[in-house]
């Protein structure tokens, strides 16, 4: 099943629109302006979910993970346990 479209009228300023008109050809602009605007949404959203999970994460939480090296030997220990053998989707070395 397709993804559902629905319209929308927008008014922009003439220098905007311009611009638009000489830059984007007619048939390219509903997308040129879908992505910019896909683009500045998921901004927004990560900048909302970033600011409402500040101080989530507290030192006194993880005292062994204080230091660099600390977390390099998270990283190395859960490294470990996620191996994965990729042959069958990549096919065998020949």
């Amino acid at each position: 099943m397709g993804v559902i479209k629905e319209r929308m009228n927008l008014y922009l300023t003439k220098p905007v629109m311009d611009d638009l008109r000489r830059l984007i050809p007619a048939r390219e602009r509903t997308r040129f302006v879908e992505e910019i605007l896909a683009r500045e949404l998921r901004r927004r959203k990560l900048k909302a979910a970033l600011k409402a999970s500040a101080g989530a994460w507290k030192a006194e939480d993880h005292p062994d993970l204080m230091t660099f090296e600390d977390v390099n030997r998270w990283i190395e220990e859960g490294r470990k346990g996620f191996t994965r053998d990729f042959s069958k989707e990549w096919g065998e070395d020949e």
